[in-house]
């Protein structure tokens, strides 16, 4: 009854509104030589519509007034302004060329918001010179936005402390699915196949659903690119582990069809530290030739797209496939020894242990265009293949080597389908409303000689509402609500050699099958409601202000539910509860902007509060399993988090220009014992970042665009820390660089060197994988980046 009531409350919330004068804007949009652009964006207040055959556009019930408008296309600099209607009007827009942009549509940060989400925007450009190894890396020097590193070429985004299934990552609207569960693996996006980003903090699981209760980060790489061939060419090398990279994006596209094609190949070598020396588990572990052994790695990286534009659809069908494989540091996996770590000469060669992991997507994106409403259908299918490679050795008397691939430690084939539909309707006085419902299906096998995860089968289903008022040109309201089920089926599994094994060291026959039950048949079925509202002020030419507040939740995961076994890894006994519920917040998001010409800032304060927080907790108790350590329990606590973003930029003497962000964080579990109130694991301390560059003058004719900019990172201590982690020395290291653009005859490149931890620096970062062994951060490191474009 609950739930036929909430489904009747998304079709009450949002009242009719009664018609009143209805006036329409249509024209079209060209070049400058009056040539029709396919295809361009026309936004107006919440309204979007795509010019058609001949550049046209028409859009209607539109109130009179003031209106804003955004026009945009691949390659063209984005027109923003004021358009007043009393009456139906003609009005054709013409778009200059940007060669700048080369192929991609440059976001403007300046520009006014017109929705209360708090959204940091970025594009591939962007994401090209902040290029530090990985996508979530490269995504640090936005404000709220960390990684938990897992060596030199993986990691995993972290927004406001919250990371690993708390970060929904989603391409062209399907979620990113892998074993995003554990610190030791990283994100299978390819940084360099990205088109734009979107970056959703605060309120974000009302369309997203479960996983996005600490934010969003939606991959758009579905834009249309210009008529003709377009594309790029790009060259990397990274001095601290000999990085040589290469990709090329290309594009083809006439009137209707368009076609892309990307690839990236790169390959590694052991990473560079300053340290010679350091200390796991009370032993002195030693680094020889400061190069950390086995982390070198290779990645083949491949995408497809094929995509048509008509008057009222556009479609896209995508694929893509994502191959990386890394060595395990010898001495973090399992117990440490020295004589797995010598020297052996090789720096490229990659030793057991290692991981291996292959990711396959395709998408199938539709999009129906009317003058009033639109409709999308979303497919979706994904495989994630993850493997650990460990020289087969035995936990206990009487475990044989497997017949096949006996040195397969762990091995996880997940495959997900996904299935959505959003219906979006405009109405008079500014008013629109979408409606979406998603269904998704998982399923995991495993296999290898260890045990961690269980088999499981999964079922999430959800419908949601939002709609959004255009109360005037100054005041934007908006709200949301959504219902999700979910039922996961976990698999049994015993381990009859474990049985054994404990019945011969004098276990009981209670304890000993206790552990040899490793994961126990279960079935869980889960319902939430989540709703949320905000509002945006622009109250100011140059001012506004916004705020958000609403519900989020997050599922147990299988591993959370039902793990019950060795993380060699994390050097640990892992063991779930099948009784978690899932988590379940509470969040007050508020934002205020400033910007007046060339000069922006921002402050971003922020609440979370959490009913049921899952993490790792140490038990206090030692695993009577062989090799096993400390046992981990999975449970649930009350939990705080609360913290403050700033983001300044702004340029001054016209040449010199500065940026600045800074990120206060405080969190902490709520219990009945204060005693027991730890901050929470993998929280970033504060930290901020500081860039100063120049813009030489354009004059000349070889070189263009050129800057030279210095920058610094730096981080608090972090003596607020969670059981069995270690406080954290602060630090500041400092870097620098060039770019310019380099134009001989019709050759043209971007050029973007930079150094990083210029005085190679030994310092630790709170939130990576490897800093529990004592292994500080990367040591000094000179970059190289060339772009070649084609067009």
């Amino acid at each position: 009854m609950k739930q036929l009531q909430f489904v009747l409350l998304l079709f009450t919330i949002f009242p009719t509104i009664t018609f009143s004068q209805q006036l329409t804007l249509e024209g079209r949009v060209v070049n400058e030589q009056d040539e029709a652009l396919l295809g361009a964006h026309i936004h107006i207040d919440n309204r979007f519509v795509l010019a058609g055959e001949n550049g046209s556009y028409r859009i209607g019930a539109l109130k009179e007034g003031e209106h804003r408008i955004n026009v945009s296309y691949i390659g063209f600099r984005t027109l923003d302004t004021l358009i007043s209607l009393a009456e139906d009007t003609v009005v054709n827009f013409k778009l200059k060329e940007d060669a700048a942009a080369l192929e991609e549509v440059f976001i403007n940060s300046h520009a006014r918001r017109r929705s209360s989400e708090n959204i940091e925007k970025v594009n591939k450009k962007y994401l090209q010179e902040q290029f530090s190894g990985s996508l979530a890396t490269s995504l640090e020097r936005l404000p709220g936005v960390n990684a938990s590193e897992i060596g030199a070429g993986a990691s995993k985004p972290i927004i406001r402390g919250l990371g690993f299934n708390r970060v929904a990552v989603t391409e062209n609207g399907i979620k990113q699915e892998g074993q995003q569960w554990g610190a030791d693996h990283g994100l299978e996006i390819d940084a360099f196949s990205v088109e734009d980003i979107e970056i959703i903090k605060g309120v974000g699981a009302i369309e997203h659903g479960s996983d996005a209760i600490g934010g969003v980060i939606k991959i758009i790489n579905d834009r249309v690119p210009g008529e003709g061939l377009s594309g790029e060419v790009i060259g990397l090398t990274k001095s601290v582990n000999n990085t040589l990279t290469a990709s090329t994006n290309l594009a083809l596209r006439n009137k209707r069809f368009f076609y892309k094609i990307k690839a990236t190949g790169s390959e590694f070598g052991d990473y560079s530290v300053p340290t010679d020396t350091i200390v796991y588990l009370n032993r002195n572990v030693p680094i020889f030739n400061n190069r950390l052994k086995n982390t070198a790695g290779k990645e083949v990286n491949l995408y497809g797209q094929v995509g048509y534009l008509g008057e009222h659809y556009k479609g896209s069908l995508s694929i893509s496939n994502v191959y990386f494989k890394s060595g395990f540091f010898p001495g973090a996996h399992g117990i440490p020894s020295t004589n797995r770590v010598q020297d052996d000469g090789d720096q490229r060669n990659i030793e057991y242990p290692f991981q291996r992991v292959n990711h396959l997507k395709l998408i199938n994106k539709n999009e129906w265009f009317f003058h009033n409403f639109k409709l999308e259908a979303i497919l979706g299918f994904q495989n994630n293949h993850r493997q650990e490679w460990s020289r087969f050795h035995t936990h206990y008397t009487g475990q044989l080597a497997p017949a096949v691939n006996p040195d397969l430690e762990l091995n996880f084939d997940l495959n997900t389908y996904d299935a959505q539909v959003k219906f979006t309707k405009d109405f008079i006085e500014n008013h629109t409303t979408s409606i979406g419902v998603q269904t998704q299906l998982q399923d995991n096998t495993i296999s290898g000689y260890n045990f961690l995860l269980p088999e499981y089968a999964r079922i999430n289903q959800g419908i949601y509402a939002t709609h959004s008022y255009q109360v005037s040109k100054n005041i934007n309201l908006n709200a949301g609500a959504r219902l999700d089920l979910s039922k996961i089926k976990i698999e049994s599994f015993y381990d009859s050699n474990l049985y054994e094994y404990l019945i011969g060291n004098g276990s009981t026959t209670a304890t000993a099958t206790d552990y040899a039950t490793r994961s126990e048949q279960t079935t869980r079925n889960f319902s939430n409601v989540n709703v949320m509202a905000g509002a945006l002020f622009n109250f100011h030419k140059n001012w506004d202000f916004s705020v958000n507040t609403g519900t989020s939740f997050r599922l147990p995961t299988a591993i959370e539910l039902g793990a019950n076994g060795i993380h060699h890894g994390s050097f640990r006994h892992e063991r779930g509860d099948s009784n978690l519920d899932p988590e379940k917040g509470y969040v007050l998001d508020t934002k205020l902007n400033y910007r007046k010409n060339d000069f922006k800032a921002s402050l971003s304060p922020y609440l979370y509060y959490f009913e049921n927080y899952i993490f790792l907790n140490p038990s206090g108790r030692f695993s009577i399993l062989p090799h096993a350590g400390q046992v981990y329990q999975f449970t649930q606590s009350e939990a705080l988090l609360t913290g403050v973003e700033f983001d300044f930029y702004t340029v001054f003497a016209e040449k010199w220009h500065t940026q600045f962000t800074f990120e206060y964080l405080y969190n902490r579990q709520v219990t009945s014992d204060k005693s027991r109130n730890f901050p929470l694991p993998f929280t970033p301390p504060v930290n901020g970042f500081l860039e100063i560059g120049y813009d030489f003058s354009h004059k000349s004719k070889t070189f263009k665009n050129t800057e030279i900019f210095a920058n610094s990172s730096f981080a608090f201590q972090q003596e607020r820390v969670a059981q069995n982690e270690e406080i954290t020395p602060g630090y500041q290291v400092f870097g620098g660089g060039l770019r310019t653009n380099i134009q001989i005859a019709n050759f043209k490149a971007a050029i973007n060197l930079q150094a990083s931890n210029i005085f190679n620096t030994k310092y630790f970062n709170h939130t990576n994988f490897y800093r529990a062994l004592e292994i500080p951060e990367m040591g000094r490191n000179i970059q190289l980046m060339v772009k070649i474009p084609i067009k």
